[in-house]
């Protein structure tokens, strides 16, 4: 006879007791309501006794009392054999039930705040990832390994109050033996594995800088590597190969929410392949009803989910078509993997895909949805386990799409970003202001923030926060529902009065400043004068920024995924747009192209690539010629050409004083390529203002253009031009669209230009 434990709720003592129950040989199975296994009824006294059978081993779940949901919950799995003393974790036969069920069959298995789930477990709680191992093992879990595996280090004993370099210690330890291991399904792989996630849980400090440390270690691609191999061998086979498999994909679940590095390093050796593999498996989404198999479906998603949270790994889903093998899973009857494919689409879809999305899943829907019951459950704060600070954060990715804004808005989103915005959790603050002021780019919902009850004097309220960044989200916000990037502000804004001019403004997201710093440095050595955020800034508003913009020579344009997606950026780079500064493109993210707002501003210009796909000097080169002087210093300046000089002022007096209102994003200024030489612009033709335009439409015989041409002066009519020369067919595409020509009139224009010198 086998006997297990099993824990159950003492209600008046909120604790979870456990209780011994007796299972008869092969006959006995699980019950998944957490109750004792059903036990076959004795035998009739005069009935033959039975033959008495070795028992099998055995899945068994054990459980524990939850002080955050005040539930009992499941722990990992656990074989049990009798009479074999030989513990699991150190069996070698391959006669083991494939019954295993793990902990990640509830939705408070394998994460933990602030994991990719977020719906699990609270991290303070002991011991919450669950463990294949009895009593009996956790009394042995303290091992010395110098004997079997040449590790003096005990790395297998738990203790929960290391200093950060006793970890990283132990760490290297455990990666060199992975990697050292050329198969992982006998034991220690499991073991080490386990090691690392209960890491997660002892040290929830130090989550990220544990995921950062094992990313610069390799673990990633060890992890990746482990996972195929197991894959090869059945990953449900037996105990010896799938309780390895459980524990990764666990350890990867958590620090890849943990860790963006390391999320990242997953993307890069093949981890988005993998669980996109698992997900689109047939047999799998057959057997869903299977704990194990609906354990590595979830892990799989959420690992994806957090990957997909990162910079610059849109690519991989694109790659092998992620998005979809995940879209089927939205109409899955699962409440837990519905919710997070909708999030993880939300990351990955093109914004051409996006309207597919939003029609056919009713996603912006949902998501308020859930963001609503989650407000409504004031004890937990949480719906089906999501936070609905972690919702908004979804929420803002699809309002990036402006097409998204006013659909947003129509399911009633302002109401509950007003109860966040009142809350003290300053998470909830921040993602409410930042998708506030990511709708508010769109005119008309801008009008219907203002008119929404309380919620303006809420931001209002939370303006000079001690968190900088709900302070820095709710300021953004206010200065777009305000109108404060309307250029006309400017005039009735105090300027700063120490304003920095005739400088290169630098715009860019936080995730590329390494590069932003190298192009700086080199912009120095070169005599330009540079203004960006690390140095001039320091944690000023965003006056500062429009002072920068409004007195910069030009602006150099950092593109990247992140860059589109941040609204602090967006404001930049309108706001540049709409004074109509010169800018310039820099593409910072390989394999990227930029769509939505960030495709409109960008047009037909041409961009210097500094991702790496060429030496650094080659794209500076080009930008040095594509600058022109512009930027430099008066000291160097005084040794340029005065025409240089003359054309840069007329260009900066025509930026301040040109009308910008109704201008459309189809007009871009000209750059170069890095190999050609840079044309030289005529004087005479950019100091044209808007009624000299005019006057040259009408002496070339174009006088029914006057009408669309009224907000186009010689700086544009130039950037026209240099279109038809970079990009001729999308310059003619242009002129029949948006400027309404006949052949004509198309013909007698290009004939106008050609007298342009």
């Amino acid at each position: 006879m086998v006997f297990f434990e099993c824990c159950h709720l003492v209600k008046k003592s909120s604790t979870c007791r456990r209780r011994v129950f007796p299972v008869c040989g092969s006959d006995a199975r699980m019950d998944t309501e957490l109750g004792p296994p059903e036990v076959k009824s004795r035998t009739a006294p005069n009935s033959p006794r039975p033959a008495k059978l070795r028992p099998n081993r055995i899945s068994l779940v054990l459980s524990h009392w939850d002080s955050f949901y005040k539930t009992c919950v499941i722990d990992g799995p656990v074989s049990v054999q009798e009479p074999d003393e030989n513990k699991m974790n150190n069996a070698s036969d391959s006669n083991r039930s494939p019954r295993v069920t793990s902990a990640a069959t509830n939705d408070v298995g394998a994460g933990g705040e602030g994991s990719s789930s977020h719906n699990h477990v609270k991290a303070e709680k002991n011991d919450a990832t669950g463990t294949p191992t009895n009593n009996n093992n956790n009394n042995n879990n303290v091992k010395t390994l110098s004997n079997n595996a040449g590790i003096k280090n005990d790395i297998e004993s738990r203790s929960k109050n290391l200093t950060m370099d006793q970890i990283k210690e132990k760490l290297t330890l455990i990666v060199t033996e992975l990697k050292n291991m050329e198969e992982y399904h006998h034991g220690d792989g499991m073991k080490y594995q386990k090691v690392i996630g209960d890491m997660y849980w002892d040290y929830p400090a130090e989550r990220e800088d544990i995921g950062n440390f094992l990313a610069d270690l390799g673990y990633a691609e060890i992890t990746i590597t482990m996972l195929r191999q197991m894959n090869s061998l059945g990953i449900f086979k037996n105990d010896d190969i799938w309780f390895p498999t459980y524990y990764t994909y666990n350890t990867c679940w958590n620090y890849s929410d943990a860790s963006e590095k390391l999320a990242r390093y997953l993307a890069e050796t093949g981890a988005v392949k993998l669980m996109t593999m698992n997900l689109g498996h047939k047999p799998y989404l057959d057997n869903m009803h299977s704990k194990n198999v609906y354990y590595v479906l979830k892990a799989s998603l959420s690992t994806l989910h957090n990957i997909a949270r990162c910079t610059g790994v849109k690519h991989h889903f694109k790659d092998i078509k992620t998005a979809e093998v995940v879209m089927p899973l939205i109409s899955a009857n699962d409440e837990f993997l519905k919710s997070i494919a909708m999030l993880t689409l939300a990351y990955i879809v093109e914004e051409d895909e996006n309207a597919k999305l939003i029609d056919e899943t009713d996603t912006i829907k949902n998501i308020v949805n859930w963001i609503h019951k989650a407000l409504e459950n004031k004890q937990k704060r949480r719906y089906r386990g999501f936070t609905p600070w972690e919702l908004t954060q979804g929420l803002s990715k699809l309002a990036v799409n402006d097409s998204n804004k006013a659909k947003i808005i129509e399911e009633g989103a302002l109401s509950d970003f007003t109860q966040m915005l009142r809350h003290t959790d300053p998470r909830e603050q921040s993602s409410a202001a930042e998708c506030l002021w990511t709708l508010a780019f769109d005119k008309t919902v801008r009008q219907t923030i203002v008119e929404s009850p309380d919620l303006v004097p809420a931001l209002e309220e939370l303006k000079n926060s001690e968190n900088s960044l709900v302070k820095n989200n709710v300021q953004g916000a206010l200065w777009m529902i305000k109108g404060e990037n309307d250029p006309a502000a400017s005039v009735s804004r105090p300027n700063s009065g120490n304003a920095i001019k005739n400088h290169i403004f630098i715009s860019y997201s936080w995730a590329e400043k390494e590069m932003v710093k190298k192009i700086h440095n080199s912009l120095l050595s070169e005599g330009y004068k540079i203004w960006v955020d690390y140095e001039q800034m320091g944690g000023s508003t965003l006056q500062a920024m429009a002072d920068a913009v409004e007195n910069a020579a030009v602006v150099l344009i950092c593109m990247s995924e992140k860059y589109k997606q941040s609204p602090n950026c967006r404001t930049e780079a309108e706001y540049t747009f709409q004074l109509r500064k010169d800018y310039i493109p820099l593409m910072m993210q390989k394999k990227y192209r930029p769509d939505g707002w960030l495709g409109a501003i960008l047009g037909a210009k041409l961009f210097f690539d500094f991702t790496g796909k060429y030496p650094y000097e080659k794209p500076l080169q080009g930008l040095l010629k594509e600058l022109r002087g512009r930027g430099k210093t008066a000291q160097i300046q005084g040794n340029k050409n005065p025409s240089v000089d003359e054309i840069d002022s007329n260009i900066e007096a025509n930026h301040v004083t040109g009308s910008s209102s109704g201008r459309k994003n189809v007009l871009s200024s000209p750059t170069s390529n890095p190999h050609n030489q840079i044309t030289q612009i005529s004087a005479s033709c950019v100091t044209m203002s808007n009624e000299h335009v005019e006057h040259w439409l009408v002496s070339k015989g174009l006088q029914r253009l006057t009408s669309a041409f009224s907000q186009i002066d010689g700086q544009l009519i130039w950037q026209l031009k240099a279109m038809r020369e970079r990009a001729p067919e999308y310059f003619h595409t242009s002129l029949e669209r948006q400027f309404g020509m006949t052949l004509i009139d198309i013909l007698r224009f290009n004939a106008a230009l050609d007298s342009l010198h």
